[in-house]
């Protein structure tokens, strides 16, 4: 059937023939920690494997049947409300549940190295003690508060990991100062220009299964869900496959989430899920009204995400807000639909601090810079409406990687539909400035129901 679209900023239809039904997963959760026959002489610490290859036949790829429906939300514990405190930020979870939210990822939560800090407060991921938590932010036993609340509540709770780095404080320096990497004049270097931190050597597998243990310690004794690993491409494959296979053996229901772009020797076990640059790259590109064409390069689930694993589709983030603009200033008139294509695309949608509202103002990384919550976020109703769509459809699980492109007789006009057995959604938008008018988009469906309709200022759905 045809149909003609004016003045088209962004709509998505659903067609549904039976309702749909959450898949089921045979995956068992393991019992034992077994330790391989190809395990590289030395690499076996106290038991615990540092280094395992993508190879090895130990390994058994699974995905944990929530992620299908998650909806991640990163927290800057520091900055979202003006206490900065685990307990102050328990306030916001009603608000963030109703919003669909049902992932919490907090920035790093561990205390901050005073040594070489950046400004005054310090960056989170200078990390002095990877089995504490940041005294700025309360006790540990506020965490476990926040963390029992939010699981009491539904959400599933993940934690930023830093395992590239130490800061300069980090009491593995004094005691180990073998496990660093040195320069030709034996001093510890720092990577980048990270001056606020030292550099981890991955050729020490005693290091390695001290990091294994300590992130073993937040899933096992804390109860955390998983982790969001930083620079996570700076740390060898065979490490985080080791860590991963640790810590399956304890819970095989984490999210593991790498900063990295798709790399199919993480996510061939390690990972759930790596960034998906390609689509935030072709998303700055679209605020300037750029062919659709393009745009599709970033929403096909490519060769580098190994089977079980899908890209994370992100807007905004820690390191995308304070460094570059707020999303409403990087965005402008694009965001709503960009934020929608998000959601809908394959994979899993991220939502930083303050994207629920038009917040203009790019958070302070190293500084206190609390946010300004509006009583009534302007965006809030659009991502619950995202959220229902995203987990009410089969077709959007975050595993499935069907698409299909539909075809526009105008360039700026963009549609596809996603389908898993009777379930299908259809996305069509205008990814130009202007409105677009008598566009002509050719569906296959014989009925189609309209669930959401947004042209910038009216939404309904």
């Amino acid at each position: 059937m045809k149909r003609i679209l004016a003045l088209l900023l962004a709509a998505v239809l659903l067609f549904s023939l039976a309702s749909c039904s959450q898949k089921k997963s045979d995956h068992p959760n393991k019992n034992a920690y077994t330790l391989s026959e190809s395990a590289k002489e030395g690499s076996v610490v106290d038991g615990v494997m540092t280094d395992i290859s993508g190879a090895d036949p130990i390994l058994e790829k699974t995905t944990a049947p929530w992620l299908d429906k998650c909806v991640l939300y990163e927290v800057n514990i520091r900055q979202f409300t003006e206490e900065g405190t685990f307990k102050a930020f328990e306030e916001h979870l009603d608000r963030l549940k109703a919003m669909g939210v049902n992932t919490l990822w907090l920035m790093p939560i561990h205390p901050i190295s005073e040594k070489e800090r950046k400004g005054t407060l310090g960056s989170y991921y200078a990390v002095s003690d990877y089995k504490d938590v940041n005294p700025e932010f309360g006790t540990m036993d506020d965490f476990k508060h926040l963390l029992n609340k939010a699981h009491d509540m539904g959400f599933k709770v993940i934690l930023d990991w830093v395992a590239n780095h130490t800061g300069w404080d980090n009491k593995w320096i004094t005691e180990h100062e073998d496990w660093y990497v040195h320069d030709k004049n034996g001093e510890i270097e720092y990577p980048y220009d990270w001056s606020d931190v030292a550099q981890l050597d991955y050729e020490n597998y005693e290091m390695r299964a001290e990091m294994i243990k300590c992130m073993q310690y937040w899933v096992e004794d804390i109860g955390v869900d998983g982790f969001r690993c930083d620079h996570a491409i700076g740390v060898p494959a065979p490490f985080w496959n080791a860590a991963v296979y640790k810590l399956k053996s304890i819970n095989s229901d984490l999210l593991m989430l790498a900063e990295s772009s798709a790399a199919q020797s993480l996510t061939t076990y390690a990972f759930d899920s790596c960034y998906n640059d390609a689509l935030y790259g072709q998303a700055v590109m679209t605020k300037g009204g750029v062919a659709t064409t393009t745009v599709k390069n970033g929403m096909e689930v490519n060769s580098n995400f190994a089977e079980g694993s899908f890209p994370m589709n992100y807007l905004d983030n820690h390191d995308k807000n304070s460094y570059e603009e707020s999303a409403v200033e990087r965005f402008k008139d694009t965001y709503q639909t960009l934020l929608t294509l998000c959601f809908i695309s394959p994979g899993m949608p991220l939502l930083y601090t303050t994207d629920e509202q038009e917040y203009d103002h790019a958070i302070e990384f190293f500084e206190k810079d609390t946010v300004k919550w509006k009583d009534d976020p302007e965006y809030a109703p659009l991502i619950t409406a995202l959220s229902k769509i995203k987990q009410d459809n089969a077709a959007l699980d975050s595993t499935n990687r069907d698409i299909s492109f539909i075809d526009a007789d105008n360039v700026n006009a963009f549609a596809f539909s996603r389908s898993s057995g009777d379930n299908t959604v259809i996305y069509i938008s205008n990814l130009y400035y202007d409105p677009l008018e008598n566009v002509t988009i050719n569906f296959d469906f014989d009925k189609a129901t309209c669930v959401l309709h947004n042209d910038g200022e009216r939404r309904n759905a």
